[in-house]
């Protein structure tokens, strides 16, 4: 029986079909709001670990990110797509599936306060991926970092800057992202999660089957580094900004439950990646 609904999908599976090559192996999606000053860091770490494109949705930015893009001269590897309004995390993440899902082997999505850390031999991304390619996707443990005792933003970067987390035990990070196959993807099913076509499904590290945005926390090979709270300055800005896929307004009080627990362990292992990653380029 005819339905617009049945059109839909059948118009998404053509869009996702990856029968044929993809242009790229590796891409990100993000959504954000007045972050400028983290674009370029975000940007040239995942660079380095492997991501060939990005696709961030700009969910309003005073300065928007095209303008942003064009300056510090990455239009080459971003598309940017305006995306205003409130609660927009999974309309987004949908568009760039139904939009863009057929250009890439995996997307992922995260925010930009998310780093992602691979911990396999040459901190390559790509190369991780490669023994998931059965899967319609990879979930990802959080590690909430907090502030370093930070009160004011600091100069120079947030990875050198904040470098001690939660223990792995903290309930929040409980929460995982994922890292796609468009082709096996349903649809977005919430800022944590996506629904699978049947036959397809996310798992942890150790291909454990992950229903839902929650699983037990498995940080071995890869890991999500979550900035969560940066410092206490940069705190305020965030609630200032709101959050894009809920109408619920942030409070003070999430930083200091979030921070006085998420300074407990000393963790420079991205930065560590770094330093593998310039040796490489190097020799």
């Amino acid at each position: 029986m005819f339905s617009f609904k049945n059109l839909l999908s059948k118009f998404r599976s053509s869009r996702t079909d990856q029968s044929v090559e993809s242009q790229y192996y590796l891409s990100i999606c993000c959504i954000v709001k007045d972050e400028n000053d983290y674009l370029a860091e975000w940007l040239d770490y995942h660079r380095k670990i492997g991501v060939e494109h990005f696709y961030i949705y700009d969910n309003g930015s005073k300065r928007p990110v095209k303008d942003v893009m064009a300056a510090i001269g990455y239009s080459e590897w971003v598309t940017v797509t305006r995306i205003p309004g409130q609660n927009m995390h999974v309309k987004a993440y949908q568009h760039c599936i139904d939009n863009f899902g057929y250009n890439s082997r995996w997307i992922g999505f995260i925010d930009m306060d998310e780093f992602i850390v691979p911990k396999n031999e040459d901190a390559n991304l790509p190369q991780l991926l490669e023994k998931y390619e059965g899967y319609g996707g990879l979930g990802l443990s959080w590690l909430i970092f907090g502030s370093n005792n930070h009160i004011e933003k600091p100069a120079g970067s947030q990875l050198e800057n904040f470098t001690r987390r939660s223990e792995v035990s903290f309930p929040p990070n409980r929460h995982i992202k994922s890292i796609v196959q468009p082709r096996f993807v349903q649809s977005a099913f919430k800022s944590h999660c996506f629904k699978f076509k049947s036959g397809y499904s996310c798992v942890n590290e150790h291909f454990v089957p992950i229903d839902g945005a929650f699983a037990d926390v498995s940080v071995d090979t890869i890991q999500l580094n979550h900035y969560y709270c940066r410092s206490l300055e940069e705190y305020r800005q965030k609630v200032e900004r709101g959050i894009s896929d809920t109408k619920r307004k942030r409070k003070m009080e999430e930083f200091h439950y979030h921070d006085s627990e998420s300074n407990a362990v000393e963790d420079t292992t991205i930065l560590k990646i770094l330093d593998k990653l310039k040796a490489q380029q190097s020799n």
